[in-house]
């Protein structure tokens, strides 16, 4: 019998979300090795040879009162190491809708360089769970993967965050409150894991964020007409349970920039110059504060674009990024302006 052809990117994307859907799956699947030329052009993740990436959908990492809370877990084979760095990824959509299943639209393609394995997370959303419900279950997510590191091939010391629009700015808290017990939140490992004599940590070593807002009160003052302000409000209510004026203390622990300081790990900003959601100037200040505490930081416009983007470039300057700061490899991170191709699926 024929071997069935390589599935594109964007197929098996679908065939992720599809068996990342279905009741009850815990099972392991295989992606076929991605095309070398799909690799070379629309990833642009450079690799000698594309690992197959495998694919275990639906693992509970931690469980809020009666919710399990779940991520798919994309390892590559052959990996390229007995023990890999991890990627873990945080979906947009306002705090209130979105899936994991966006990661896949990431993450295959830098799972298949066989360096790293990827992690793609859900989380609570609002009106029902608000601010700081969405960290605490990201922090649980990073305390579970360094306890399941041994499972899944993963160095516990070297971790980072990705995430985009709001998953960027619950990355770039995350990145920046590690160690601040006061916002660790409270959630146990999942039943079954066996518990390491030390606690894990949530800190990461690097952090990723895409269009994030990370001064909530700068981004609250960025609506400047009524519809905007409505609009606003509508995001951010739900997420303080009451107007941000009114919940001051909640709005502070939810900018990253509030939380600065040099133990802080490497941040790569990306951000699009003429985005109307989430203003470009908000990751320009969180460049600047980085700076000064003497934390690794580049910032990187995405030149004449919008709210989320992709392209080649972009793809290259992630992934030069994690090379430098999750393997060490001697490679420079530009902060030029980038183009973009698209915007995400």
């Amino acid at each position: 019998m024929p071997l069935p052809r390589p599935l594109t990117l964007a197929a098996a994307a679908a065939l992720l979300a599809w068996l990342s859907g279905c009741a009850g799956a815990q099972a392991t699947h295989a992606l076929p090795r991605p095309p070398l030329e799909a690799a070379s052009t629309s990833a642009a993740w450079p690799t000698a040879a594309a690992a197959r990436v495998i694919v275990e959908p639906g693992v509970e990492y931690t469980r809020a009162g009666d919710q399990p809370l779940l991520a798919d877990v994309l390892r590559p084979d052959p990996p390229g190491a007995a023990r890999l760095p991890a990627v873990v990824y945080i979906h947009g959509g306002s705090w209130r809708r979105g899936t994991r299943e966006q990661g896949h639209e990431l993450l295959p393609q830098l799972v298949a360089t066989g360096r790293y394995v990827g992690v793609t997370i859900g989380y609570r959303f609002t009106p029902a769970h608000p601010w700081p419900a969405q960290l605490h279950d990201a922090k649980a997510a990073i305390r579970w993967l360094r306890a399941a590191s041994e499972r899944y091939g993963v160095d516990p010391g070297r971790i980072a965050v990705w995430g985009e629009s709001s998953g960027g700015q619950i990355a770039s808290v995350l990145g920046a409150t590690g160690g601040n017990a006061a916002l660790e939140g409270d959630l146990p490992l999942p039943q079954g894991l066996r518990r390491p004599a030390t606690p894990p940590s949530s800190r990461v070593q690097a952090v990723v964020d895409f269009c994030g807002p990370s001064d909530m009160d700068a981004f609250f003052a960025s609506a400047v007409t009524p519809e905007a302000v409505a609009e606003m409000h509508g995001r951010l209510d739900p997420l303080f349970g009451g107007p941000p004026p009114e919940r001051a203390d909640l709005v502070r622990s939810a900018s990253a920039i509030r939380h600065v300081d040099a133990r802080d790990p490497p941040f790569l900003l990306m951000h699009g110059t003429r985005d109307e959601v989430v203003p470009f100037r908000l990751s320009a200040a969180m460049h600047e504060a980085l700076s000064r505490a003497g934390v690794p930081s580049v910032l990187v416009p995405v030149a004449d674009w919008g709210h989320g983007f992709r392209g080649a470039e972009i793809d290259r300057r992630v992934l030069a990024f994690l090379d430098r700061h999750l393997w060490g490899k001697p490679v420079s991170v530009s902060g030029e302006p980038v183009r973009a191709e698209r915007t995400p699926e």
